[in-house]
């Protein structure tokens, strides 16, 4: 695989959190799927309306959600919504430690770049480590590429993945990486899907294989 399009491919995870009362909040807005007001928050939440607010002040400030003033037909300030932003999904469909996993796989993946056949060494690796991810029950393919730190989002194409976890290094040894990536999704999924690596401006692509 030649170098990918610098243009194309998507964002780089972040590695920093909200804290544990932030992020509460902020699951609440990713689960809404949609612009969310103070209102509804605290009504899912419970407490004062005042907490949700200044949790929502901190996730704004951070990047990882924004406001936006709700359309109004009417005279008066318009209502405030929350939407969370790519961070504020990837942090929120992520696993605790999850830092951690992308550590090792990054310094195995320069390992296997020595190997006679990396290609097939970052395959066999992808699908011991899905096998392994399957047997543990954390879920089926959509949800483990979110907890792996890839922000899926289906599309009609098939799955976007917004951010990936080893993006440095995917770009520079994309055979390697992206073939890892490859190996995970093969061992996870019933149907026979090919990640297209850099697909696009803003995600790689996971879709059906084509038939030969």
């Amino acid at each position: 695989m030649t170098r990918p399009d610098p243009q194309n491919g998507p964002e780089p995870v972040r590695t920093d959190r909200p804290r544990a009362a932030a992020l509460r909040v902020l699951a609440e807005i990713v689960r809404a799927a949609g612009p969310v007001t103070i209102g509804v928050l605290t009504t899912a939440l419970g407490g004062h309306p005042n907490t949700v607010r200044a949790q929502l002040q901190l996730l704004v400030e951070d990047g990882f959600a924004v406001e936006a003033p709700l359309p109004t037909s009417g005279r008066g300030r318009p209502a405030l919504a929350y939407e969370a932003t790519l961070a504020g999904t990837q942090v929120t469909m992520e696993e605790p430690g999850r830092d951690d996993h992308a550590a090792l796989v990054e310094a195995v993946a320069e390992q296997i770049s020595q190997s006679p056949d990396p290609v097939a060494a970052a395959h066999a690796l992808g699908r011991s480590w899905g096998r392994r991810v399957a047997a543990s029950g954390s879920g089926e393919l959509f949800s483990i590429l979110g907890a792996q730190g890839f922000t899926p989002q289906e599309i009609p194409e098939g799955i976007a993945l917004r951010t990936c976890p080893l993006l440095e290094s995917a770009r520079e040894n994309p055979d390697v990486v992206c073939g890892i990536h490859q190996g995970l999704i093969d061992a996870l999924s019933p149907e026979p899907l090919e990640l297209v690596p850099f697909a696009a401006p803003g995600w790689c692509l996971v879709r059906p294989r084509a038939a030969h």
